[in-house]
């Protein structure tokens, strides 16, 4: 009965200390100690961004017109400065357009979609048309260029704009 009793203290003693053992968690080999991916990304990303700036001014040069750019970080030539009021956050326009990317290929036109009407600053379309309509009046016609951050970003438009593309929008603002 002693020696169970003994065994049965020795099997207790190694389970407690066995469970109290704790090993190191494993490290997968594949798993960067440095976050060389991040790294690897953001020098990928700024790659993207000076490329698009590179096409942007190429584009901004064959036109010989005066683009400006805004504080917003799009290009913009006002083509008719318009009549009408000026335009407000939260006002209801519509919109004639057309949507073109910087080869000439046109994506989109109000010719065969059929105008455009939104609020402005309800982001009810991409954000350049929200920073840049509070710059038109009534009546306005401008031409945008628009970088990728302030139009369809990295997925495009998944019909006809591409990935990270700028575009040049033609817009006039109906009275």
């Amino acid at each position: 009965m002693n020696s169970k009793r003994t065994l049965m203290f020795l099997a207790a003693v190694v389970l407690t200390t066995a469970a109290c053992h704790r090993t190191p968690p494993q490290i997968p080999s594949n798993k960067p100690t440095d976050n060389v991916e991040a790294e690897q990304m953001l020098r990928y990303n700024q790659m993207c961004i000076e490329a698009e700036q590179k096409e942007i001014a190429t584009y901004i040069d064959s036109l010989g017109k005066g683009m400006t750019e805004t504080e917003d970080g799009f290009w913009m030539r006002i083509d008719e400065p318009g009549t009408g009021d000026s335009i407000r956050k939260d006002d209801q326009v519509r919109l004639l357009y057309s949507l073109e990317l910087l080869d000439g290929s046109i994506c989109d036109d109000s010719s065969v979609s059929g105008a455009k009407t939104l609020r402005v600053g309800a982001r009810q379309d991409i954000k350049a048309l929200d920073l840049a309509l509070p710059k038109l009046k009534r009546g306005s016609e401008a031409t945008l260029l628009v970088p990728s951050y302030l139009a369809y970003g990295v997925p495009g438009d998944r019909h006809c704009v591409p990935s990270r593309c700028p575009i040049v929008l033609r817009l006039k603002v109906q009275l």
